[in-house]
């Protein structure tokens, strides 16, 4: 009988220890212990920082509003009368003759016709040279609000120019002779080819006189060590492996040293996963009084750009920068939709 008793008080004893255990781990990973108050943050006069209202971000260069990654789509965001960006976010491959093209997907197959000219899946932006990436259509499966396909079938000179895979360096020049935007570039290249890629692009904004407006970034840990290692003093955003320490480090509240970090910004989702929340106003504060500037992606979702500008957000990077414009800075909070757009 005694024993009995003392099973089940173990027991008890066991499942409160993991009912416990499961809430202060639930409680940290979504930022429970963050404080509401931390220190008083000073304005930071970086354009990497946000003075009142979110920046915008146009992902892709305005994904949701033409081709992505297109010429059409940078010179849309360049020339609106009806909206403006801040920021420019786009992503880099090497071709296989070694030129820096903007490119996001590791393959062709999912915005051009590349299955359709090569026959067959996988088509890599590593196996063509610019020449053979200069004849696809990367507008082929473009869709518009509406449903529409208006670029569909485009082939050899019936391609516009606009929608030609760009150099980077032209993409540059474009948006240079429009005035002073911050850019968010992604190397996605990983090994030897990203580390090229690195060292390519880093020498071209050096060149380019724009390295104070360029944010660096990648998914692959290998070129955020390369990049730590070879170039510490660039200006690059958080790497993915360096995103989980440091999110420990901002439920504990610890007092890091800010001069001794690595990256000038956090290039986060915010809410998209359901336990990990990144979106709130404790972590913004936490990260701007480090002196780390906070950068959401992608948020298409109107109300969920007001909320993370309400609490601080510097900038956001959507698809649909022309509506994000309209709801912050036209003042259109009326339109907002519960949906997601």
């Amino acid at each position: 009988m005694l024993f009995t008793i003392i099973k089940i008080v173990l027991t008890v004893i066991a499942v409160a220890a993991c009912i416990t255990l499961f809430l202060f781990l639930y409680a940290l990973i979504s930022g429970k212990f963050i404080p509401k108050k931390l220190r008083d943050i000073p304005k930071n006069k970086s354009p990497l920082f946000a003075d009142g209202k979110a920046q915008i971000g146009a992902h892709r260069a305005g994904a949701g509003i033409a081709p992505e990654n297109t010429p059409l789509a940078f010179d849309i965001c360049l020339n609106s009368e009806s909206f403006e960006v801040t920021e420019l976010e786009f992503d880099l491959h090497l071709t296989k003759d070694d030129k820096l093209i903007i490119l996001h997907d590791p393959t062709l197959d999912r915005t051009t016709d590349a299955r359709e000219k090569y026959g067959r899946d996988n088509i890599f932006p590593s196996d063509l040279t610019y020449d053979e990436l200069k004849e696809l259509n990367p507008g082929e499966n473009f869709v518009t609000d509406s449903g529409e396909t208006p670029y569909k079938g485009l082939r050899g000179s019936d391609i516009p120019e606009g929608l030609r895979i760009p150099l980077l360096d032209e993409i540059i020049d474009k948006i240079e002779a429009h005035g002073e935007y911050l850019y968010s570039i992604d190397i996605k290249d990983s090994g030897e080819r990203g580390r090229r890629a690195a060292d390519a692009l880093i020498k071209l904004t050096r060149e380019k006189g724009i390295a104070d407006r360029v944010i660096i970034a990648t998914f692959n840990n290998d070129i955020t060590r390369y990049l730590t290692k070879q170039y510490p003093d660039v200006q690059r955003s958080i790497g993915v492996f360096e995103g989980v320490l440091f999110y420990f480090a901002c439920a504990f509240d610890l007092k890091l040293n800010k001069e001794k970090l690595p990256f000038k910004a956090v290039q986060l989702p915010a809410n998209q996963y359901r336990i990990v929340r990144l979106g709130t106003e404790r972590f913004v504060r936490y990260c701007h009084s480090l002196g780390i500037a906070v950068q959401y992606w992608t948020i298409d979702d109107l109300k969920e750009i007001k909320r993370l500008n309400d609490i601080g957000a510097d900038y956001i990077i959507t698809n649909v920068p022309d509506k994000m414009y309209d709801l912050l800075y036209r003042n259109t909070e009326k339109d907002i939709k519960a949906e997601t757009i």
